[in-house]
């Protein structure tokens, strides 16, 4: 590779980095005038074309890999979960399935692959064998015990997703997922421990975010908030592998960006935050409350992750959780009048309905109205989502997911 050649690989890549996914998919394309079988640089065009939603250009990257670069796990593991996020069931199945072939001796991911691939083509016994072998050989894998799970929950077996969960629990005691599915369990078996592990009175907060010094009222504010962020939205197509629906979401950490408004932003939420924390239980025993920081003050937070979300009519998101949280939130800087003089629940956010994948059609426990202004926090292990609106206003949050620096008590309770 020439020197001007590495610098335009490296500038691709820095704009992947960047989250500038359109600009680097065309750079891609024009370093690979020049390297035209060059793997790394067509890897970075697969997944910078699928985010700046062009997925015709993200597949001629895929089939070209696979073309020059055949045998490869990882690969055929790649395009697989592409053709799944595009619907293309059938075809991923032949990927995944080839994946795990190359690669299963070595990874416990590719077997819990193919035995959840099995399940999506309801061949229940299949796949109910191949997770059996899977657990046998990898008694300690999150991921294998918790795809596991999900089927089991699919598969109208609470008991032994629960058995999943608890194992899981006892190696990380705070895995978000974990907790989500073991809720579900217990929900399932009628057992009164999820009304210890999912309190949805007293774990979803509303809070008013403080005004800062120069702002009379919070429509000043938010509108301020929302001119800021209406520009960060650029994207044409919803984040690929997550719960927005109809709608775009920022990329990257959104408190990374230096504009001085979402900086005075951050300092508001930290305040809110501390008065929320300062009403806690004294818990120590709770995978929840145990986590609250010994001093509640500012620093002794650390966000996760922060991003916006602009819903267009018709946009919600899909019932969810937050894995890398502790509490997650929704901030609402822009609504819809639909929605605030709404008589039903178009465009609240909604808790307690799983994920729809687990085909359960549990009815949501909690269903909270937005009002401008207003932070609504909960925990990250809580499923929640938000209902469809009809509007040609956007419906735009702040949300972030926020992790304590230390823990009351860090080997929480071990049911």
């Amino acid at each position: 590779m020439t020197a001007s050649a590495r610098e335009h690989y490296q500038r691709v890549r820095q704009l992947t980095q960047q989250g500038r996914y359109s600009r680097a998919t065309h750079e891609a394309q024009q370093l690979l005038q020049t390297l035209p079988a060059h793997v790394p640089t067509l890897q970075l065009l697969a997944m910078a074309a699928e985010r700046a939603g062009y997925p015709a250009k993200a597949e001629s990257a895929f089939q070209e890999l696979l073309r020059i670069a055949p045998g490869r796990a990882q690969l055929e593991l790649d395009y697989g979960r592409f053709l799944r996020r595009l619907g293309r069931a059938a075809q991923a199945e032949t990927h995944l399935l080839k994946a795990a072939r190359l690669g299963v001796p070595q990874s416990p991911a590719l077997l819990a692959l193919a035995a959840a691939d099995a399940a999506e083509n309801d061949d229940q016994d299949t796949a109910l064998r191949r997770f059996d072998e899977a657990v046998a050989r990898f008694p300690e894998d999150p991921y294998v015990l918790l795809n596991f799970a999900m089927q089991l929950l699919k598969s109208a077996d609470p008991a032994k997703a629960e058995a999943m969960c608890r194992r899981v629990l006892t190696l990380a005691p705070f895995d978000q997922l974990a907790l989500a599915y073991r809720g579900t369990a217990w929900q399932l078996l009628g057992d009164s421990r999820e009304g210890w592990l999912l309190d949805y009175e007293r774990m979803i907060v509303s809070v008013d975010v403080p005004l800062p010094a120069g702002y009379g009222d919070r429509e000043a504010f938010c509108a301020d908030l929302r001119e800021v962020l209406e520009a960060l939205h650029r994207t044409r197509a919803p984040p690929i592998e997550q719960s927005v629906r109809g709608g775009t979401q920022t990329n990257g950490f959104l408190f990374r960006l230096k504009h001085p408004l979402l900086a005075t932003l951050e300092e508001q939420i930290r305040v809110a935050l501390v008065a929320v924390l300062k009403r806690f239980p004294d818990d120590g025993q709770h995978p929840f409350w145990s986590r609250r920081h010994k001093h509640p003050v500012g620093d002794g937070l650390r966000f996760s992750g922060a991003w916006s979300v602009r819903l267009r009519d018709r946009g919600f998101h899909a019932n969810h959780i937050h894995p890398q949280g502790w509490m997650s939130s929704a901030l609402y800087i822009a609504l819809p009048k639909a929605i605030a003089t709404a008589t039903d629940s178009a465009g609240h956010i909604q808790f307690g309905s799983p994920l729809a994948e687990l085909g359960l059609d549990l009815p949501p426990r909690r269903t909270v109205k937005p009002t401008l202004g207003t932070l609504v926090l909960f925990p990250s292990y809580m499923w929640h989502g938000t209902l469809p609106f009809h509007s040609h206003e956007p419906r735009i949050t702040v949300a972030f997911d926020v992790l304590p620096s230390e823990l009351v008590n860090p080997a929480a309770t071990r049911l």
